[in-house]
């Protein structure tokens, strides 16, 4: 999915414009930037947790920041249960 398409999926599910939308989205996304240059745990709850996560360089002491991502127990339940529903309720 594209921010574009999001946009749409948004708007239509708002009924906000797209512009509105946009300004929105926008925003939370540098909010979310922000937090991730500030190091910070970022919990969206029924969705997921990001978290900072420092590796170190295969070959060298740097260590490189990382964003962690841990979907939330809700979606990834539902998302079992539409697999399950894909191969005809297997397990």
């Amino acid at each position: 999915m594209t921010k574009g398409e999001l946009l749409k999926r948004l708007s239509e599910r708002t009924g906000l414009t797209k512009e509105q939308m946009s300004k929105i989205l926008d925003a939370f996304l540098a909010e979310l930037a922000e937090a991730f240059i500030r190091q910070e745990k970022v919990e969206i709850r029924g969705f997921g947790v990001f978290v900072p996560v420092h590796r170190k360089r295969k070959k060298s002491d740097e260590k490189l920041p990382r964003i962690k991502f841990k979907l939330s127990q809700v979606i990834r339940a539902k998302m079992i249960e539409e697999e399950r529903k894909r191969k005809g309720g297997k397990k």
